[in-house]
C-alpha cells in the first residue's frame, strides 16, 4: 500500500458497512470492470458521522488463475438535474 493510500483511508472513521450498487458488471478476456455506487454513514476528517454515496469505478484483472484489482476511481457525484427541472 502506498502512503497516499493511507492517507485517504485514515481520512475516514465510523464506517461500520458499505452498500454497494452495481450499475454495470463486464468482462472481457481477462479485463472487467464495475460500475456503481457506495453508500456509508461514514466520518471524515474527524468531522461527525454523515450519510456518504460515492460514484465508484473498479477495474480487474485475471493474473495467474485470480481476479485482482488493479484499479479504482471513487467521486463524489454530481447533482441529478432532474430534482431541479420545472415541471
Amino acid at each position: 500500500m502506498t502512503d497516499a493510500m493511507r492517507w485517504a483511508g485514515s481520512r475516514f472513521t465510523g464506517a461500520d458497512a458499505v452498500d454497494l450498487e452495481r450499475l454495470v458488471i463486464a468482462s472481457s478476456g481477462d479485463l472487467a470492470y464495475t460500475v456503481g455506487f457506495e453508500r456509508s454513514h461514514v466520518g471524515v476528517d474527524g468531522g461527525p458521522r454523515h450519510n456518504m454515496t460515492l460514484r465508484v469505478t473498479h477495474i480487474y484483472r485475471c493474473i495467474d488463475g485470480e481476479w485482482k484489482l488493479v484499479h479504482r476511481h471513487a467521486d463524489l457525484p454530481p447533482a441529478d438535474p432532474r430534482k431541479n427541472s420545472a415541471r
